[in-house]
């Protein structure tokens, strides 16, 4: 009989955490199996669980959440990315690892593919658990191609045609400085315009605002299905909830608050149009409790991700990699910039169909 070697694909069984449920469970055979080495042999393996399924979490494995940046750039193909016009608070903890978003513990993070506002966003995304909370704090997870499947006709077909438009107003003392957030200093926004597709204005001395048009739907390059791929919701004012955005509304006015989106035309979501879309990520959305040395990866077009409120210290990493843009997958609608008549607009790879 042959002896399995520790890097032979067979050593590592793949099954469900829970049945039809995200993410599948890769748990090692016998002791000692080093992930990192199983991973770079057997990455071709690992995509194809991530395509049929969405994520996958690496549990038991004896390197623990230090193999998150190698096991990432494996299977990414390339080194970690930087992260980049951020929206979100982080911090950088080393070698293109980074913590998770620092919000209060007693809030939830919605659902969302990782920076598809941005003109460029990773396809694989990694988390390790250095150590979990005491309670919650899990990291949700929802299929992109049933959340799509799940809402209305009539609003699909609306941000099909026209996508979603991002808005951040950077004023002082609210939010992340504009120079961190977009990586750059004055002498820097124009190239960042060009660059990112994104419209930049001084609205007054303190206070810089972007907008960006992105599109909703994206077919995955790999398995050719479309999937939901945006932040209409999680960039949304609301999502902090409706008694912090009164309060935020009363103190910095509806001109000047941080973040939250529209549709592509400018016009305002409606409740009924952002109800929906909650709804439909809440009917596809599983989580499993975080154990110390668990590594999940995750397909960012394929999986949505968010995070629970918890108690206690929780130490998640992430890293990610594989970088793609707007112009390297077809999409609904088939542009992403401003339009026109703001000046900026590219055209994406691929007409609908």
């Amino acid at each position: 009989m042959r002896r399995r070697s520790l890097t032979d694909e067979s050593v590592v069984d793949f099954g469900p955490l829970e049945p039809a449920a995200l993410p599948v469970l890769a748990t090692p055979q016998r002791a000692g199996v080093p992930l990192t080495t199983w991973v770079r042999d057997n990455a071709a393996l690992v995509r194809t669980r991530m395509r049929e399924r969405g994520a996958v979490l690496f549990r038991g494995f004896s390197e623990g959440a230090d193999a998150l940046r190698p096991v990432v750039e494996a299977i990414g193909g390339e080194g970690a990315l930087a992260y980049q016009d951020g929206a979100t608070p982080r911090s950088a903890l080393g070698e293109g690892v980074y913590s998770s978003t620092e919000y209060p513990s007693d809030q939830t993070i919605e659902m969302h593919n990782e920076a598809c506002y941005s003109w460029s966003w990773p396809r694989v995304l990694g988390f390790a658990c250095a150590r979990p909370s005491q309670t919650g704090g899990q990291t949700p997870l929802a299929d992109s191609r049933n959340v799509l499947r799940r809402l209305p006709h009539d609003l699909v077909s609306r941000m099909e045609r026209y996508g979603v438009r991002y808005l951040r107003n950077y004023t002082p003392g609210v939010g992340i400085p504009w120079q961190e957030a977009l990586g750059c200093d004055e002498s820097g926004l124009d190239a960042y315009a060009d660059r990112t597709r994104v419209r930049v204005a001084h609205i007054a001395e303190d206070h810089l605002r972007t907008e960006a048009v992105r599109p909703a739907v994206v077919r995955h390059p790999d398995t050719g299905e479309w999937v939901w791929f945006n932040q209409a919701t999680s960039f949304h004012l609301s999502t902090i909830g409706d008694e912090l955005a009164e309060e935020l509304l009363g103190q910095v006015g509806p001109e000047r608050v941080p973040k939250t989106t529209r549709l592509g035309d400018g016009s305002e979501f409606t409740r009924a149009d952002l109800g929906a879309i909650r709804e439909a990520f809440a009917a596809e959305t599983t989580a499993f409790d975080w154990q110390p040395g668990d590594v999940l990866v995750v397909d960012n077009l394929l999986a949505a991700h968010g995070r629970a409120p918890f108690t206690g210290t929780r130490e998640i990493r992430v890293a990610m990699a594989a970088a793609a843009d707007w112009n390297d997958v077809e999409t609904r609608p088939a542009r992403a910039g401003l339009p026109e008549h703001d000046g900026i607009t590219v055209q994406t790879k691929g007409e609908r169909r």
